[in-house]
């Protein structure tokens, strides 16, 4: 049975992909290269990983 709980982390998670998803659909729509489009969708993935490893690290339950 799925758990209908969704974790800070599940949100962490989804925060991290839907940028990129975006940069991709954005490059596609506007003409700009796939790769300019990945790239400046991973920046924001970067910040959210930055925030999940330093700010509010994983911790043990």
């Amino acid at each position: 049975m799925i758990s209908a709980f969704v974790s800070s982390y599940d949100v962490v998670l989804a925060a991290m992909a839907l940028p990129v998803v975006v940069g991709l659909l954005m490059s596609t729509i506007t003409g700009v290269s796939a790769t300019l489009g990945l790239v400046i969708g991973g920046i924001p993935s970067l910040l959210v990983l930055g925030y999940a490893l330093f700010v509010a690290p994983p911790q043990n339950r």
